[in-house]
């Protein structure tokens, strides 16, 4: 298997896959309240097409404060545990410096 490419450690596509490598599942309001980006999906896509990581997808659904009772659905983006170890054994470092890189850039924003 040819190991998924690494987008920069400086953008929000960067950011989102770092979330999944680390083994979180999370949806656009949970990145979004992180990253204060709307775009989640848009990255996600990303990830899939441009980059090659098989990102899973869980629809969900919950009801809204809208006064009619509507309920919406959403996704709830992941990656297998069996396939993170094997990327990960396949990277080797790079794995982990990415997950690092883009800790440390999301630190300076805390700043």
């Amino acid at each position: 298997m040819a190991a998924p490419k690494l987008p920069r450690t400086d953008t929000l596509t960067g950011r989102a896959l770092m979330r999944l490598m680390t083994g979180r599942k999370f949806t656009h309001r949970d990145y979004q309240n992180e990253t204060a980006s709307y775009r989640l999906s848009g990255y996600i896509e990303q990830l899939r097409n441009r980059h090659g990581w098989p990102i899973e997808s869980t629809e969900e659904t919950a009801p809204t404060k809208d006064p009619i009772g509507r309920n919406a659905t959403y996704s709830r983006y992941s990656l297998d545990p069996e396939f993170l170890r094997s990327v990960r054994a396949e990277m080797g470092e790079r794995f982990d410096n990415f997950i690092e890189a883009v800790k440390r850039f999301e630190a300076k924003g805390e700043k």
